[in-house]
């Protein structure tokens, strides 16, 4: 990670591009290679992301949501999550209960952690706000082992708070936090590791410290990463930092955090982003709350729909597109990242 952001620092854009581009074709052979083992071997080979539902209790005004025009909330069922772990986690290295939207927003959060620890996933975690969590849920994640709830905060006082969110429940995300603490202590367990995402701009990230300062006890690692350099919705509000600024935050998080500060992504502008500068498509895959699949960070919507077909059918049916994938014929990735 120090090693890249260096390389973003001091070399062109151009130049980080191109071996940026080298370096992930000479991997991606190997990693090809690696996965289609493990396919034929009937082994876990997938990175797998799941939205159970299609709705969110806050509207953070940076989010590329709010521009979801004419959008239907969709809800998965425990039924429909039942036939998706039987067609598709024994594939799965990795389980991300949440992608796009709020997973507790699906009262059956809980049911789908005690089935996803049914099929041993060796890893699962999720992302959320963190403020409609229930008793049941954190119990499920406790006693399941989950292994990390990364929980979005972006403000340490309740003014900041309501203003980037349109909500003013910090104090219950907090509250939860402590519930969460003392249940992992009441078991004499250490997960689910509990993650900040803070989503850094120019109005929070001063916050950023006090935030740390103030809540240390509540979780275990910190990332802070720069908004995304292209505007997430026509109606953001907030604002870029310099550089200089960002790192000198960053600087100040790591005298406070030591270690427990594991990720500052400053996100350069990569609209002009070239193909095949990321290996994600040769993994990952998201599923929605009706069963589509798609090739994470893409567009590419796979043929077949897992709640009826097992995954090893579906991937042969589609496999011209992850061959073209690995071959980096085609632009799969949407984002503007720094990977």
């Amino acid at each position: 990670m120090l090693i890249k952001q260096f390389a973003r620092k001091v070399l062109p854009d151009s130049t980080y591009h191109a071996l940026s581009r080298v370096k992930n074709g000479l991997l991606s052979v190997p990693e090809h290679y690696k996965l289609m083992e493990r396919r034929k071997k009937g082994e876990r080979y997938l990175s797998v992301r799941i939205d159970t539902v299609s709705a969110c209790n806050h509207r953070c005004q940076y989010c590329y949501t709010l521009d979801l025009t004419g959008h239907r909330t969709q809800l998965m069922s425990l039924a429909d999550f039942e036939k998706t772990a039987q067609n598709l986690f024994p594939y799965a290295h990795s389980l991300a209960l949440s992608c796009a939207w709020e997973p507790t927003m699906n009262k059956h959060l809980a049911d789908f952690i005690r089935v996803a620890a049914r099929y041993k996933v060796p890893y699962i975690h999720f992302v959320s706000n963190g403020a409609i969590l229930t008793d049941e849920m954190m119990e499920a994640m406790v006693t399941c082992g989950v292994d990390r709830m990364a929980v979005s905060i972006d403000a340490a006082t309740p003014e900041l708070y309501k203003k980037i969110r349109e909500v003013n429940d910090l104090d219950r995300v907090l509250k939860n936090l402590r519930k969460l603490k003392a249940l992992k202590d009441e078991h004499g367990v250490s997960k689910p590791v509990v993650n900040i995402n803070w989503t850094a701009f120019e109005e929070n990230a001063d916050e950023a410290e006090i935030f740390v300062r103030e809540n240390d006890e509540l979780f275990d690692t910190f990332w802070f990463w720069h908004l995304l350099p292209r505007m997430r919705n026509t109606v953001n509000p907030f604002h870029r930092m310099e550089r200089g600024r960002f790192f000198a935050v960053v600087k100040r998080l790591r005298a406070i955090l030591g270690d427990r500060l594991t990720s500052t992504e400053f996100n350069e502008d990569r609209s002009n982003k070239p193909y095949g500068t990321c290996n994600r498509s040769l993994e990952n895959i998201r599923v929605d709350p009706v069963g589509t699949i798609e090739v994470t960070c893409s567009k590419h919507v796979l043929d077949g729909n897992i709640f009826t077909e097992d995954f090893a059918d579906i991937y042969v049916r589609n496999e011209n597109l992850f061959e073209t994938l690995y071959k980096k014929q085609t632009d799969f990735c949407q984002n503007d990242c720094d990977r």
